[in-house]
């Protein structure tokens, strides 16, 4: 006889093998986290309530159109209403332009993706940006603040010319 723990796991696997949605996916939509069945998988316990939350969602999909149509995402906290927020913009963001242009999206880093790029101290980076010696930082209201990723790319590769005194090729830029 199957432990209640490994009939939970053999209901799971039966589903995410019938409907071939991905473990990310089951995670997201039934608990609102998407490392739910890798943390499971790494040998997480799971608490009755969050195995019956998972157990619901799949009853729920299965009975609906046989799958056809998804349940509503059940959200935890605020995460997955930012996540959709995100899908959208990365979705408007690759759409292609009218007159046929494929412009590449404008990509905003975060000040630690700048200090990781550069190699300057946060402090150094404002600092420079106020005198006009690095990029300034798109202000995205109050006080949060994104640098454009070409804008950046594009001092890094003058700083490497003025400091070797050479062009680099641009095969080996990025």
């Amino acid at each position: 006889m199957l432990t209640l723990e490994e009939q939970f796991h053999t209901r799971l696997d039966g589903f995410l093998d019938d409907t071939g949605m991905a473990p990310t996916t089951l995670g997201m939509l039934a608990v609102g986290d998407p490392n739910l069945l890798r943390e499971i998988e790494r040998g997480r316990s799971l608490t009755l309530r969050t195995a019956d939350r998972v157990t619901a969602f799949m009853d729920h999909y299965e009975r609906v159109a046989g799958g056809a149509e998804a349940p509503p995402a059940r959200p935890r906290g605020r995460r997955p209403a930012r996540w959709a927020g995100r899908t959208r913009r990365s979705e408007a963001m690759r759409a292609k332009p009218s007159d046929g242009r494929t412009d590449p999206p404008v990509r905003l880093l975060r000040i630690r993706e700048v200090q990781a790029r550069t190699g300057l101290s946060r402090s150094t980076i404002y600092r420079w940006a106020a005198d006009g010696r690095f990029p300034a930082p798109v202000r995205l209201g109050g006080r949060v603040a994104r640098w454009v990723e070409a804008e950046v790319d594009e001092w890094l590769q003058k700083w490497v010319e003025k400091r070797r005194g050479v062009e680099v090729p641009a095969a080996t830029r990025n």
